[in-house]
């Protein structure tokens, strides 16, 4: 429980705006995604999420610079990255951005990206909204997939629905906004493939 707690104070006082960081661990850890902004926003109208909350916590098996730098904070990953799926459902409107198929070669359409404008536009907002914070772990796959479920249930972060869903007061409103890409992708999946 000490080890927890400082895991998780470590992680809100390290967070740094994205664009403040320069060098990535190469090493396995757990991540937490904070708002640097000065408004979410999620579609309820309210101000739910304040600058400095964290929204995101993940895990890494490889390395932060894996996970976080080549994959969430990079164009053209949507449709391997979690948070930038619910990032670009919360911000689908706002930005225009464009849903399609993670992959148009899957015998059946399976998930989402945007097309590469639509992708650039949401790197730059996380860039310039985003702050991140890394503790690395080194006990092992089984502690760190223990140590991600355990943290995700003590901050409840709002973008994190597997394992959060009892906690999170707007994860179906989050599904149902994925929902919705995942939907305008299919279309354009089964027009492309009639």
């Amino acid at each position: 429980m000490k080890k927890l707690n400082k895991i998780i104070t470590d992680l809100r006082i390290e967070l740094t705006p994205f664009s403040e960081i320069h060098e990535f661990s190469s090493n396995p850890g757990i991540y937490a995604v904070g708002f640097t902004g000065d408004h979410f926003p999620f579609p309820t109208g309210e101000d739910i999420v304040k600058k400095g909350d964290i929204i995101y916590i993940g895990k890494t098996e490889k390395s932060q610079r894996s996970r976080d730098a080549q994959t969430h904070f990079k164009s053209g990953r949507t449709g391997s990255s979690t948070l930038r799926r619910s990032l670009g459902a919360i911000l689908r409107k706002e930005l225009n951005l464009k849903p399609i198929p993670r992959s148009y070669g899957e015998e059946r359409m399976r998930d989402y990206k945007f097309i590469q404008e639509s992708e650039v536009k949401l790197t730059e907002w996380m860039i310039h909204n985003l702050s991140l914070a890394f503790h690395e772990i080194i006990e092992g796959k089984r502690f760190l997939r223990d140590l991600e479920k355990t943290v995700i249930n003590e901050l409840e972060p709002i973008l994190n629905i597997q394992g959060n869903s009892l906690y999170n007061l707007y994860a179906s409103m989050l599904k149902e906004l994925r929902e919705k890409c995942r939907i305008i992708a299919k279309i354009e999946f089964e027009n492309i493939n009639k």
